[in-house]
């Protein structure tokens, strides 16, 4: 992947991760369900009184929901892992070893392990860190359905006695339920795991549905739709699908004239396509509108670009890309 192209996504990924949070009601309960986009069930949750700070994938694939109860000094967390195999009440059970065994200044006769409608929870109480008092209770539990582990992780900083009702009653609303539809940001965010390590073919679907899903009805902010696009378009070319890259661009660009950086990646779809002209063309309207830009941050030097190697030995395209690099008078 071009290092311009994973800077870009890495932040903006960065901004989607930590910005599509929404805050819990703090009236009457809300079940909060938190799903993996390919799966039909969803973990629930009640989170009244909460504020999810983070709601996001992770770059291995985890779905990561973070959020806090400021007013009751509480967090909870929540990780949905699929492994390649059926998930056992045996491998729930070594997760939770594999806690008790890390849990830091905690000694193991401390650790209290029980059940909670069935479901297996470890509760530790860590009185201490780095030699100031936290007083903090712990609880952590393994739910399992399908290939699929959930990882669910309740705390209260300043525990006082009736306190660990209160974290317990979050696991005893624990439920599996039908999943949301899934919208075009969680299959973004969905295609955009896989892509960030590489694997273009497993991220193509997803975006695929985001796509599709836009084209139905808009629903992203315009930086994320501006990712999606240029995500699926790289990800066609990487993949050799030229003919859908280019048609992905050029959606983009009945949506989205003016940008710089469609018309560049049209005109590497184009180099792949042998099409010097067309490739002439699109880097001159790339270069055009990056200069309309208040940025900093610039469209690359084609003259460097790999796509365009064969290109710089004809004198026509070669002049044209020293041209490009001039600075604007």
């Amino acid at each position: 992947m071009p290092l311009f192209t994973q800077s870009v996504l890495i932040g903006v990924l960065g901004q989607t991760l930590f910005a599509f949070g929404t805050a819990m009601a703090t009236e009457p309960p809300q079940p909060a369900p938190i799903a993996l986009v390919e799966q039909p069930w969803a973990v629930s949750l009640d989170m009244t009184g909460y504020r999810v700070q983070i709601d996001g994938i992770k770059p291995d694939g985890r779905r990561y929901v973070f959020a806090t109860n400021s007013a009751a000094s509480m967090h909870l967390s929540v990780t949905l892992e699929a492994v390649s195999g059926q998930a056992t009440e045996q491998g729930c059970l070594a997760h939770l070893e594999r806690i008790a065994r890390t849990s830091p200044e905690q000694p193991q006769q401390d650790i209290t392990r029980y059940e909670i409608r069935q479901v297996p929870v470890l509760e530790y109480l860590l009185p201490e860190t780095k030699g100031t008092a936290v007083d903090q209770l712990h609880l952590f539990a393994c739910v399992r359905k399908d290939n699929v582990y959930a990882d669910i992780h309740v705390a209260k900083t300043g525990f006082t006695t009736g306190d660990d009702s209160r974290l317990r009653a979050v696991l005893q609303s624990l439920d599996i339920v039908p999943a949301p539809l899934a919208g075009s940001l969680d299959h973004f965010r969905a295609g955009s795991a896989p892509y960030l390590q590489g694997q273009f073919r497993q991220a193509i679907p997803h975006y695929e549905q985001a796509i599709a899903l836009e084209r139905a009805h808009s629903t992203l902010g315009k930086a994320v739709w501006r990712l999606l696009v240029h995500n699926l378009g790289v990800a066609y070319g990487m993949t050799g699908d030229l003919a859908r890259a280019k048609t992905t661009l050029d959606y983009g660009l009945s949506r989205d004239p003016a940008n710089s950086l469609f018309h560049y990646y049209l005109a590497r779809t184009y180099a792949g396509m042998n099409d010097r002209e067309k490739a002439m063309q699109s880097l001159h309207a790339a270069f055009h509108n990056d200069r309309q830009r208040e940025t900093d941050d610039r469209i690359p030097d084609p003259r460097q670009d790999v796509s365009f190697r064969r290109f710089m030995l004809d004198p026509t395209f070669r002049d044209l890309a020293e041209s490009l690099m001039q600075p604007a008078i």
